[in-house]
């Protein structure tokens, strides 16, 4: 028992040394450690140091050069601002000892700017300037020049200046012919052959060309005027030498000519009644073709009967023919009877007169009514549309009321011809009627005295 604890003491005071030597050399480095760290921070402090040093001498000198570079900046600034005062009194002489030299010229520059600006407008306006193109350049320089204090207009740009007016008046009253560009309603750009007539008008292929100002360009008019304008035009084209042709002048420069075409045609108008001014043109034809096939019958009948009033042998082909066979085949009757025989053949002939003739009456009648509808319909139209967008547009509500009176026109248009051609078919027929019972009449008597005769 006692040597195991010797033993066992002797293991643990052998434990204990060795973790005492343990402890002792990490304590010894750690010593160390923060030895060599003081060291080498004061090594890297006394470096700063010397280099703040040297860097303090280096931006000494630099805050010396800055200063110096200032103070002359600061000389040059007061040199150069005197200068400035200097030169700034020397041209305000100046230019009071130009306004006193100029004196009446400076009013002759202002209304040289004025002239040109005046005339720039009218030569940009004018189709002169299709067969002259440029011309505003030179006008726009001056009016530059003329407007500038620094520089005056030349004797040069002077007599440009009247040349062009004189030019321009001159051109004006010439008929030329040249090759311009001409845009197309496609909206292409070709080269034509065109007439300028003056100032006024010109004209390619027959029809009118405007001039436009914000393209500088002659453009074809979209809807050309009617023929009766159209037509001098394309005689203008086809004229040669000294041959006399008339043509129409817009002296507006072509808003006439857009006014012209603008205003609606015969077709427009026939379009703008609708419906019923379809309805009521048809029946007006119908009419017309009656009365006119009506006469054409009734003519034919008339000569077939004036041929049989001088022929007793009467013939089928007629209505004074169908009678008097009618008398022939009763003439043996007593006077009641034939008379009675004789009223229904003229009875039977008078639809045949007759026929038709009524309806041309109810077409006559009937088509101011059709009229009077439509405008009636038209006005609501225009009512409706007023109560949607109100009346601040007299534009819409004119056209809306024109509109709308065009049925009533295609109705009296229909109706005056129909009430004519009825009055003339119907007096026709009448007398047509009046001879076939002259005859009838005239037969009765005849045959009454010789039954008179006979009994006496």
């Amino acid at each position: 028992m006692n040597f195991k604890a010797i033993v066992l003491s002797a293991v643990m005071a052998l434990g204990v040394n060795t973790a005492v030597a343990a402890e002792a050399v990490s304590v010894d480095s750690l010593l160390n450690l923060v030895k060599q760290g003081q060291a080498r921070d004061n090594k890297e402090f006394q470096e700063r140091l010397k280099r703040f040093n040297s860097d303090k001498v280096t931006q000494e000198k630099m805050l010396a050069e800055a200063r110096r570079e200032r103070d002359n900046l600061l000389k040059e600034s007061e040199s150069k601002e005197s200068k400035f005062q200097t030169n700034e009194t020397t041209v305000a002489e100046a230019q009071e000892r130009l306004t006193n030299r100029m004196g009446s010229l400076k009013e002759l520059f202002g209304v040289l700017q004025q002239v040109a600006g005046d005339t720039k407008s009218v030569f940009e306006g004018s189709v002169v300037s299709s067969e002259l193109p440029g011309r505003d350049v030179f006008l726009r320089d001056l009016i530059i020049t003329a407007g500038s204090s620094s520089k005056l207009p030349s004797i040069e740009q002077l007599e440009q200046l009247w040349f062009e007016m004189q030019r321009e008046m001159t051109y004006s009253g010439r008929i030329s012919q040249y090759t311009a560009d001409v845009v197309v309603p496609t909206g292409e750009t070709t080269q034509k052959e065109v007439i300028r007539v003056g100032g006024f008008n010109v004209v390619s292929d027959g029809k009118y060309l405007n001039w436009d100002l914000d393209s500088g360009r002659l453009v074809e008019l979209d809807k050309q005027p009617g023929g009766r304008y159209t037509g001098p035009a394309a005689e203008l084209e086809s004229a040669s030498g000294t041959t006399l042709t008339s043509f129409w002048i817009d002296p507006s420069r072509g808003q006439l000519l857009k006014i012209l075409g603008q205003s609606p045609e015969l077709g427009d108008r026939v379009d703008q009644g609708g419906v019923v001014g379809y309805i009521i043109i048809v029946l007006g034809s119908i009419g017309i073709l009656l009365a006119v096939w009506r006469m054409l019958v009734l003519i034919a009948e008339g000569s077939r009967i004036r041929k049989q009033m001088a022929s007793d042998t009467p013939r089928e082909d007629n209505a004074l023919g169908r009678v008097m066979a009618v008398f022939q085949a009763n003439k043996d009757a007593d006077i009641e009877t034939l008379e009675l025989h004789l009223g229904e053949a003229i009875s039977a002939e008078v639809p045949k007169l007759t026929r038709a003739i009524g309806w041309i009456k109810i077409i006559s009648v009937v088509a101011p009514l059709l009229g009077l509808l439509g405008t009636v319909t038209g006005m609501i139209d225009v009512f409706e549309t007023m109560s949607l967008f109100g009346t601040g547009d007299p534009k819409l509500m004119a056209g809306g009321i024109s509109q709308a009176l065009v049925t009533t026109v295609l109705g009296l248009v229909a109706a005056i011809p129909c009430v004519f051609l009825h009055t003339l078919t119907n007096n026709r027929s009448r007398e047509l009627m009046m001879i076939l019972e002259e005859r009838a009449t005239g037969i009765l008597a005849r045959q009454s005295e010789q039954q008179h005769a006979k009994a006496a």
